[in-house]
């Protein structure tokens, strides 16, 4: 990108301008009073005696570095350079590859904005190929293999596939880790509240530390699920991965896939059987 190089070369003409001024600046004071190159400016003690008792001393300070040349060539310059960096500021595109700097004692960080975009849509298209497995036809054909005189185990069904979305998230770009466990009984006290808000919307529930740098803390996605008159509570945990709501409506749609799947085989299996009653 072009863009970085000019921020670049405008910073380095700011210093030469503010180089070049000062040195031209010293070599005249030089050749006229070589006294003054390291002394106070002559003109500035040419003050009258009624102006100095009004001024307050405050003015008499300030006056020395306002009126010095040098001193005006260090301000425009520091000036200067502020506007420049205000203005790359208010186009972050400009720091594609410039991600933090710092300005005196103000350190100032500017994200990606292209690249978190599409790591974005990479992330959101990956859990949308997850949600397309879970409903097509082998997600169907892994079910039908727990088959088990002539029915099928919700939760071992739902732990099989939970691995199978923990090694996707794991893998790029979602980079998203956690572990799970399903409980029929003896919940943790501790998600309560999350198991009760969850029974009573219907819905996945999803809390997130505020501290995501806290390595001590958990974030945690609840769901209560009920199939065939059990309940069924999923809880998904990760120290490192924050959850969204593409994640709760994904965990969401696997539970209802898995029950619905579940009663289709079930309910091929029991016509099947009747048939083959009928025919003996």
């Amino acid at each position: 990108m072009i863009i970085p190089y000019i921020y670049t070369i405008g910073i380095l003409i700011i210093v030469a301008w503010m180089a070049t001024s000062s040195l031209l600046i010293g070599i005249s004071i030089w050749q006229e009073n070589p006294k003054a190159f390291f002394l106070q400016n002559a003109e500035i003690k040419e003050i009258e005696a009624e102006q100095v008792i009004q001024d307050t001393a405050f003015s008499i300070i300030i006056k020395p570095f306002v009126q010095s040349n040098f001193h005006q060539v260090i301000f425009r310059g520091i000036f200067l350079l502020f506007i420049w960096f205000l203005l790359f500021l208010l186009i972050p595109v400009a720091f594609k590859r410039l991600k933090r700097f710092k300005f005196m004692n103000l350190e100032f960080e500017v994200d990606n904005i292209e690249q978190a975009a599409i790591e974005t849509v990479e992330i959101s298209g990956t859990k949308a190929k997850l949600m397309a497995y879970f409903t097509g036809d082998d997600a169907s054909g892994r079910t039908l293999e727990f088959l088990f005189r002539s029915a099928i185990d919700f939760k071992e069904v739902l732990e099989y596939f939970l691995e199978e979305t923990q090694i996707g998230y794991k893998n790029y770009p979602i980079h998203g880790a956690f572990s799970f466990q399903v409980y029929t009984r003896d919940t943790p006290e501790k998600l309560i509240d999350l198991i009760e808000e969850s029974k009573e919307t219907g819905e996945a529930v999803v809390f997130n530390k505020t501290d995501e740098l806290n390595i001590w803390k958990k974030n945690f996605l609840v769901y209560h699920f009920t199939y065939d008159d059990l309940e069924f509570i999923t809880v998904i945990e990760s120290f490192t991965y924050s959850f969204d709501i593409i994640d709760k409506y994904l965990f969401e749609l696997l539970h209802k896939t898995i029950a619905k799947n579940i009663e289709n085989i079930e309910y091929m299996v029991a016509l099947t059987n009747s048939e083959q009653m009928e025919n003996q």
